[in-house]
């Protein structure tokens, strides 16, 4: 089956669901044992068996199976949050005196768990430039343990020669990790790169509908093993309700994501020829100083991305966002059915970051130019 086909079907059996076409929510703290027979096997791992959902549940599995096959991995594990999937993979790979490399454009709060918790408990982290991809070898220590990325990145969307990161590490028996968020696995495979394990904030792009928070971390089965056994402990587990949300989010993720590629694009190139606007920072344009890289490693783009204006003053600021807001939302997050525009404190005050939405992109783009006119006349 060709994937948009196995994405819908891959990992359902309605025949063991009375004939229903959608999975069962099993909606239960425990699963009970037929006999004592069957405990004591499954106690010796000779039987399968689902014992506690925060070990596993049916709906869930259905999740997990679904985003190993898209992102060509063993193993799948869905969590309650992105971060859970996150910090529990960090935790799951991690020891007292181990050295870890942090891509700097990583997701903020990322960045607050290794200077925070993981410092606390003896792990030591040092920030890369995206640029420094494919030369981080002056960068690896004895007790390197572990590469951290985000290509492209969130904010600035820099984008990491994965291959030659992957290589490297391989050489040197380090792991490595991706959030891989922006592109989805219709876009890119880390796996097919090198990469060892990719996690994912499904609340963006796979639900899709900007009604739930869920997280996913994918590998091989050695890995996988380890987060599984840490997410048990933690317990940052998804609820059997939101994998039946995330499921039904990832039906219509091709349709959605190829309808955010073309509008972003054509958002982005139309923002690109606009007087006021001094720089986009988009993947997809070939203006892109990393274009090359992503065309490379990525089979598309999606439709989020950060813009600067011309310097004016906090009242011009002001009248640019609240004249998109009867269509854009003003919110931090990304990747549902709705266009969002949040400030991009972290580069400058006349930068921004939009999420496009599914909405007709001529009414976007319109709305677009009154904003700038706005922005124009103070």
């Amino acid at each position: 089956m060709r994937r948009n086909t196995e994405l819908l079907h891959y990992a359902e059996d309605p025949a063991a669901w009375e004939g229903a076409v959608n999975p069962p929510i099993y909606r239960t703290s425990l699963f009970c044992y037929a006999n004592y027979q069957q405990m004591l096997e499954v106690g010796s791992d000779k039987e399968r068996h689902y014992t506690y959902t925060r070990a596993g549940n049916p709906t869930t599995h259905v999740l997990e199976q679904k985003i190993a096959s898209l992102e060509h991995t063993d193993e799948g594990m869905a969590f309650g949050s992105g971060m859970a999937a996150i910090t529990t993979t960090l935790a799951a790979l991690l020891r007292a005196g181990d050295h870890m490399l942090l891509i700097n454009n990583a997701y903020g709060p990322v960045h607050g768990f290794c200077r925070n918790t993981l410092a606390r408990f003896g792990v030591t982290t040092e920030l890369f430039q995206p640029e420094e991809g494919a030369a981080l070898s002056s960068r690896l220590q004895p007790n390197t343990r572990l590469i951290y990325l985000e290509s492209p990145g969130s904010m600035t969307f820099d984008i990491v020669d994965l291959r030659a990161v992957s290589h490297l590490a391989r050489e040197r028996g380090i792991v490595t990790v991706i959030d891989n968020t922006w592109a989805t696995p219709l876009f890119q495979n880390p796996v097919d790169l090198g990469i060892d394990l990719v996690i994912h904030t499904g609340s963006k792009y796979l639900g899709g509908h900007s009604d739930l928070v869920f997280g996913l971390t994918a590998g091989s089965a050695q890995y996988m093993a380890a987060v599984r056994a840490q997410a048990v402990e933690l317990g940052g587990i998804i609820s059997p309700e939101d994998a039946y949300l995330a499921i039904r989010g990832l039906r219509t993720l091709p349709i959605r994501m190829a309808q955010h590629q073309k509008a972003g694009l054509q958002v982005a190139r139309w923002l690109e020829q606009q007087p006021l606007v001094s720089q986009v920072m988009y993947p997809g344009l070939e203006s892109f100083p990393g274009h090359a890289l992503a065309a490379s490693q990525m089979s598309g783009y999606s439709g989020l991305f950060s813009f600067r204006l011309q310097p004016r003053g906090k009242e011009a600021q002001q009248a640019f966002v609240d004249t998109l807001l009867p269509l854009f939302h003003l919110g931090c997050s990304w990747g549902g059915f709705e266009s969002l525009i949040t400030p991009a404190f972290g580069l400058d005050s006349s930068a921004y970051r939009v999420s496009i939405g599914l909405e007709d992109v001529e009414d976007i783009i319109e709305l677009l130019d009154e904003a700038l006119k706005a922005y124009a006349s103070h």
